[in-house]
């Protein structure tokens, strides 16, 4: 019936018969394309690794079948020295590892041959390193109280507690103890039930409600060092920015989250430092509102949202090459092998001729001479492939995705402190990622706001490879003796500095 039906409809309007069929054509890669992201989704390797796909290489080449008078003389290459991989060698045990000595007396203290005793010759020695299960120490800060004899009418003196020994007002957590349950909830993700199975372990029943209310008073307790750390990112001239999601359990429908966001800005080295702001909404008022005071240039995906802070006076927006690299590498399986392997060997060339020295003269001067003509290729592949491209097909879509800012990722090349791509900003997003699988969703709004907060020291630490744990339970005491005008000499950037050792 449907083909009596196409023949009668090719047969009494041939054009309409063949605006159905593209029509059909273009539904069918769509399909093809949501089937394949849905199976690499499900199935395929993480990794965006160049894997460029060539034909089968032939097994006896027609030259080699050749007489050698035939063959013409072919150029000389020329083939780099073999680098040899440097072994793994085991890492020495850290300075300061308490060591328990234990001796083992002989089982054997005569000679099988004649019974003579024997002499010790020397030490055999096996190092094995254990693990002892952490444990709790109860600090008992004796104040005396003062008073005098002869003065009856005196009220007595008592020690003051120095700061920073007890945080929380009236509460017996120590600073370490806060640290680690800091830590352990948002960096190492374990949701708040099993600390309290953990601590139950070791014979101290903590409730995750209590250690709730702790979080909540550090988050107050922090609240400076934040605002620092934000104070910082704007004064600088480049950023990056991104956002995920977080699931919130508001109550207001039942049985389901409602979906919030955290905002990243990052500002990459030399400054070495993320800001993380929380809003329950994607709308664009959002960075606008968080980029208020920022005047320089904003790496970014393609997203719509970021447009409102565009403004001529205000920011200028850097293109990611990693996001249009993603898009090729996407349609991979629908677009022509021979098209879509030169983007991504284009792409790969870019990145090979990134300069790997830091001052800002030679990265420009490279820029310029090995990356500009690259850049020109791919403009030129782009507008001709997408010249021969049907107009809504998956392919371009994603030609259009990089035609349509060319100018934002033309900016590098002007501009040696811009990057190629803002994957800096989305390894900060890895963690969050993973522990959402943990955690799941934040009980309230307010938890997501202390989420952000304490991710963005925590990753600030992780940026300049800070110890957690050491920093936290240095930083903390400081805070609040610290004016706001010093606080960003207690962030994680400065903190390592002053820390090297």
């Amino acid at each position: 019936m449907i083909h009596s039906t196409y023949r009668e409809l090719i047969q009494s309007d041939p054009e309409a018969a063949t605006n159905l069929l593209l029509e059909k054509d273009r539904e069918i890669l769509k399909l093809q394309q949501h089937l394949i992201n849905a199976t690499k989704t499900r199935f395929g390797a993480k990794s965006e690794k160049l894997s460029v796909v060539t034909e089968q290489p032939v097994l006896f080449p027609v030259d080699e079948l050749i007489e050698p008078a035939e063959q013409e003389e072919l150029p000389t290459v020329t083939v780099p020295e073999h680098k040899r991989t440097k072994k793994r060698v085991r890492r020495e045990i850290p300075e300061g590892t308490p060591v328990n000595r234990i001796e083992h007396p002989p089982t054997v203290t005569e000679c099988s041959c004649c019974s003579s005793e024997l002499v010790k010759i020397r030490d055999e020695e096996t190092k094995v390193l254990n693990y002892i299960p952490a444990s709790f120490e109860l600090e008992i800060h004796v104040r005396p109280v003062m008073g005098c004899n002869r003065c009856k009418e005196s009220a007595p003196v008592a020690t003051k507690l120095p700061v920073g020994i007890q945080l929380i007002e009236r509460s017996p957590v120590g600073v370490g103890l806060l640290s680690y349950i800091l830590i352990s909830k948002y960096q190492d993700h374990l949701p708040l039930h099993r600390l309290e199975g953990m601590f139950a372990r070791l014979g101290f029943e903590i409730p995750r409600q209590r250690m709730c209310d702790w979080l909540r008073n550090l988050s107050e307790i922090v609240h400076p060092l934040y605002r620092a750390l934000k104070a910082e990112l704007i004064r600088e001239y480049y950023l990056q920015a991104d956002e995920t999601t977080l699931k919130i359990q508001d109550g207001l429908v039942a049985g389901k989250c409602h979906t919030g966001y955290l905002w990243g800005i990052l500002a990459p080295p030399p400054l070495n430092l993320i800001y993380f702001h929380y809003a329950d909404t994607r709308s664009g008022d959002v960075p606008k509102t968080l980029l208020d005071l920022f005047k320089g240039v904003l790496q970014t995906d393609l997203y719509a949202g970021y447009n409102q802070v565009y403004v001529p006076e205000h920011a200028v927006r850097a293109g990611c090459w990693a996001h249009v690299r993603r898009k090729f590498i996407d349609i991979q399986k629908l677009a022509p092998k021979a098209d879509v392997n030169k983007i991504l060997e284009l792409i790969a060339e870019l990145y090979r001729a990134e300069s790997k020295e830091q001052k800002p003269e030679v990265v420009a001067a490279a820029r310029i001479k090995r990356s500009k003509p690259v850049l020109d290729k791919i403009h030129l592949h782009l507008c001709t492939w997408s010249a021969r491209t049907l107009p809504s097909s998956e392919v371009q879509t994603a030609i259009k995705y990089a035609l349509s800012q060319w100018e934002a990722l033309s900016l590098f090349i002007y501009n040696p402190a811009i990057r190629l791509d803002n994957n800096l900003i989305e390894n900060q997003m890895r963690p969050i990622a993973i522990g959402r699988k943990n955690w799941l969703f934040a009980g309230s709004h307010e938890g997501a706001m202390r989420a952000a907060m304490f991710y963005s020291l925590i990753n600030s630490c992780r940026l300049n490879k800070v110890n957690t744990w050491k920093y936290f339970n240095d930083v903390l005491p400081k805070i609040q003796v610290t004016s706001n005008d010093q606080m960003h000499l207690l962030l994680p950037n400065a903190w390592a500095t002053q820390n090297k050792a």
